[in-house]
C-alpha cells in the first residue's frame, strides 16, 4: 500500500518531468488543490449563509409592508391625512379662490395633489364669526346714542350663520358628488370629482365673504348689497369653472339644468347672508 510520502515523492517526479518538458507550465499540489477546495467551499458556504439571510430579511420586509395599512377611519392618524398642507398652499388655493381665471380648474390647478379640510373648516368658522360679529357690530353703531336704545347681543346669528354654513359647505357637495357618481357610471367620459375635492372647492369658495361681511358694518345699503353682488359672482365662478368640466361630456339638458341648481343654491346663501344683515337693523 502506498503512502502518503511515496504519492508527495511521485507527485514531484511528475512535475520534474512536465516543467522539463514544457518550462511555461504550472503545477498545483495536492495540499494547495484541498485548501483551494476548501476555500471555495467555505467561500460557496458563507455565500449560501448569506443568501439565506438576506432572503430571510427580504422576506421580512415584505411581509411588512404586506402589513403596512391604512389606519382605521376612528382613529386620529386617519384624519391627519386630511390636514397635512401647509401654509403656501392654502394661501395660494385662497388666491385661486379669489381670483378665478377662465379655463383654470381649481381642482386640477390646486386642490387633485393633496385636498385638504384644513382650509374650509377654518374658512366656515372664521366667516360664522364675521358675519356675527358684523351683525351685532353694525347694529349697535346704526342706534349708538339714542337714549331709549339697549344693546342686546344676538347670539342667536351665530347659531344660524353657523347651521347654514356648515350644511351648504357639507350637503351640498355630498349631493352633489353622489349625482356627479351616477352621471359618470353612465357616461364614462366624464370627468371624476371626489367628495373631499368637493368639499375643498366649496370650502375655499367663501372665503370672499369674510372681508365682504366685515365691511358690512358700514350703513349704506347699496354698498352692502353691491359687495355681496361682487363676492356672489367670484365664488360662483369659482364653482362654474370647476365643475363645469366635469358635466360638458353629459346631456346638454342634464349639464345645464346642474349648472343652474349650484347656482342658485349659492345665491340664497349670499341672499340669506345679506338679508340676515339688513333684519338685525330693525
Amino acid at each position: 500500500m502506498a503512502t502518503i510520502d511515496d504519492l508527495k515523492f511521485q507527485e514531484f517526479e511528475d512535475a520534474a518531468d512536465l516543467l522539463a518538458a514544457n518550462p511555461d507550465a504550472t503545477t498545483v499540489s495536492i495540499d494547495d488543490s484541498e485548501d483551494t477546495g476548501g476555500g471555495h467551499r467555505g467561500r460557496r458556504a458563507g455565500e449560501e449563509e448569506e443568501d439565506s439571510l438576506g432572503n430571510e430579511d427580504s422576506d421580512k420586509t415584505g411581509l411588512l409592508a404586506g402589513q403596512k395599512k391604512t389606519a382605521p377611519f376612528w382613529t386620529f392618524e386617519y384624519y391627519q391625512t386630511f390636514f397635512d398642507v401647509d401654509t403656501y398652499q392654502v394661501l395660494d388655493r385662497i388666491k385661486g379662490s379669489v381670483l378665478p381665471i377662465p379655463g383654470r380648474n381649481f381642482v386640477r390647478l390646486y386642490v387633485r395633489s393633496n385636498p385638504d379640510l384644513y382650509g374650509p373648516i377654518w374658512i366656515c368658522a372664521t366667516l360664522i364669526f364675521t358675519i356675527s360679529i358684523s351683525g351685532n357690530l353694525s347694529n349697535f353703531l346704526l342706534h349708538w346714542g339714542e337714549p331709549q336704545y339697549h344693546y342686546v347681543p344676538e347670539f342667536r346669528k351665530v347659531s344660524i350663520a353657523a347651521t347654514a354654513i356648515y350644511a351648504y359647505t357639507w350637503l351640498v357637495p355630498l349631493a352633489l358628488w353622489g349625482f356627479l357618481s351616477w352621471r359618470h357610471s353612465k357616461v364614462m367620459s366624464m370627468v371624476s370629482y371626489s367628495f373631499l375635492e368637493i368639499v375643498c372647492v366649496y370650502g375655499y369658495s367663501l372665503f370672499i365673504y369674510i372681508p365682504t361681511s366685515i365691511l358690512w358694518i358700514l350703513h349704506y345699503e347699496v354698498l352692502r348689497w353691491v359687495l355681496m353682488s361682487i363676492a356672489m359672482c367670484l365664488s360662483g365662478a369659482v364653482l362654474m369653472l370647476t365643475f363645469w368640466p366635469a358635466l360638458r361630456e353629459d346631456n346638454r339638458k342634464v349639464a345645464i339644468s346642474t349648472l343652474v341648481a349650484i347656482m342658485l343654491l349659492h345665491v340664497l346663501l349670499a341672499v340669506g347672508c345679506g338679508v340676515s344683515q339688513q333684519i338685525s337693523h330693525y
